[in-house]
């Protein structure tokens, strides 16, 4: 269906574009070409997400990155959905995120546990080490006079509703039967989950054992510090950036601040003299506003160095330390706001002595 939105929705804005001017009403080609791009750019999203949980599936089915592995009989089974209806949330209100299917396969239901993901009778629940949802916990306990279930404690990362607020943090649970004959294999494997499942590095983060000090992750907020990898916090809900991540946006606060900082330097000594004399010709070129109109440009062109300059320091502190600091920010913009100024009355005093 992604795929099938995805093609129809490029096939609609094209069609769109293609139209020769005045051939429908203005409004309704422009909104034929914004659905068209809605439409491509979701059905792309889901085509994604749906050929990566497909592909995980697959992974499980063949036995790659598998844990564990066993098959609920239907009695079995059917004991699990009826304790799991009768009691759909937990003492922590925490809801399972299994489907409960209708109807109970004769031949029972196959549970595949693996590294990032567990495939419960074909109901395939990503678990990414470096993602959403982030497995708190993980345990196996008893369930009464049904099965033993094995259950994830899971937690989704705020969101932003529709009136723009942000949301707090989703707990739920991942919940489901073990069979008697596969408690010792269930528990090797579950038990992998509630160590946090280290020692696999990856582009976003580091084993996340504590033998990298670059995974050390702090929130923003209540400076708690942990060597997992975590995107919330797990003691007040604020964002978690470890020194890895700070060090490479640090490289790209570099990048772009110099990109600003040396194009606007470039653009103030060009316009500096015209700047400086308003209405005098110099070197073909005249700035015919009023004095107060040419405050206002070096004003605003000024800004922007300011704000290359600071971001470029920033970046720069970021790389060296691996740490972000407010304090530090607000002290190279006023160095920068400084300097910025400073340069003006110089060109300015030079600029207005020569003419």
């Amino acid at each position: 269906m992604g795929v099938l939105a995805c093609v129809l929705g490029g096939a609609m804005s094209a069609l769109a574009w293609s139209l020769p001017d005045g051939a429908i009403p203005q409004a309704p080609h422009g909104a034929l070409v914004a659905v068209g791009l809605t439409a491509a750019l979701l059905g792309l999203v889901f085509a994604v997400l749906a050929h990566r949980t497909a592909r995980a599936g697959s992974r499980l089915v063949r036995g790659i990155g598998e844990l564990a592995r066993w098959r609920v009989d239907a009695a079995d089974w059917q004991a699990f959905v009826e304790a799991e209806r009768a009691a759909p949330t937990d003492a922590a209100g925490r809801r399972n995120e299994l489907s409960l299917p209708a109807h109970v396969p004769a031949e029972g239901v196959g549970i595949i546990v693996g590294e990032d993901a567990i495939d419960i009778g074909g109901s395939i629940h990503l678990l990414p080490r470096h993602g959403a949802p982030e497995v708190l916990e993980a345990e196996m306990r008893a369930a009464g006079a049904g099965p033993a279930v094995a259950e994830l404690h899971l937690r989704h990362p705020p969101s932003r509703g529709r009136n723009g607020r942000l949301n707090p943090p989703l707990h739920s649970r991942l919940t489901f039967p073990v069979a008697p004959g596969a408690w010792r294999d269930a528990r090797r494997a579950i038990g992998r989950y509630s160590l946090g499942r280290p020692g696999k590095a990856s582009l976003v983060h580091g084993p996340g054992d504590g033998s990298d000090p670059e995974d050390l992750s702090r929130c923003g907020r209540c400076r708690y510090c942990t060597h997992r990898y975590a995107s919330t916090c797990p003691e007040c809900g604020g964002g978690m950036i470890s020194r890895r991540w700070i060090r490479r946006l640090g490289a790209v606060l570099v990048v772009l601040g110099a990109v600003l900082a040396v194009g606007m330097t470039v653009l103030l000594a060009r316009l500096a003299p015209m700047l400086a004399n308003p209405g005098v010709e110099i070197e073909r070129m005249r700035f015919s506003g009023s004095p107060a109109q040419a405050v206002l440009v070096w004003a605003v062109l000024g800004a922007v160095w300011v704000f290359g300059t600071t971001i470029t320091a920033q970046g720069a502190f970021q790389m060296a330390t691996g740490r972000r600091d407010l304090r530090v920010l607000l002290a190279l913009a006023g160095i920068a706001t400084l300097a910025c100024g400073a340069m003006g009355v110089v060109l300015s005093l030079r600029d207005g002595g020569q003419s």
